[in-house]
């Protein structure tokens, strides 16, 4: 099902104009780029402080679970050496393909922006990280399985963060009142 899904759209949605576009959306999450240009703007206001410095712990901890971890013991091969008439539109990766880590890495920022931040930036976030993912299955680096797996660790992780730094604000605060 990965490769027909592949398949539909390369067949239905690969034109001049998503072939140019998808492949900067792409690049916008690599290495969690938009994400950490994110924090490092919420750092710079008192307000959004913590939010700055929950998705830098997200990153690197699905960046551990997932890049570092996750994708050495599956060590599944990326659909475009699987499928040599994909053909490829960016630089080939040199990683393995599951879990995507541009999917988890993004989703995991948005988890965070959208628990700690107002509705229109967590909903922002969101639709960037789709984005992101989806150019993952578009430019055939991953398939929809890794990007599906991807996008929920990333979410689960960003969410976990929220949480536990929530619980040791509370601890904190009954230990301080």
């Amino acid at each position: 099902m990965d490769f027909e899904i592949l398949l539909w759209i390369r067949d239905h949605l690969h034109n001049p104009v998503t072939e140019a576009v998808f492949p900067v959306i792409s690049f916008l999450g690599n290495a969690g780029l938009i994400w950490l240009l994110t924090a490092v703007v919420l750092l710079c206001f008192r307000r959004s402080r913590r939010a700055g410095v929950l998705v830098i712990v997200a990153l690197a901890v699905t960046y551990v679970c997932n890049d570092l971890i996750l994708k050495q013991l599956v060590e599944r091969p990326r659909p475009f050496l699987d499928h040599p008439e994909l053909g490829l539109l960016i630089d080939a990766p040199s990683s393995w393909s599951f879990p995507s880590g541009h999917s988890a890495s993004s989703f995991a920022a948005a988890a965070v922006l959208l628990w700690e931040t107002r509705r229109p930036i967590g909903v922002a976030a969101l639709v960037t990280a789709a984005l992101i993912a989806f150019s993952r299955a578009f430019l055939f680096v991953h398939y929809p399985s890794d990007i599906l797996i991807g996008s929920l660790i990333g979410f689960a992780i960003g969410s976990l963060c929220v949480l536990a730094a929530r619980r040791l604000a509370e601890v904190r605060s009954r230990r301080l009142g």
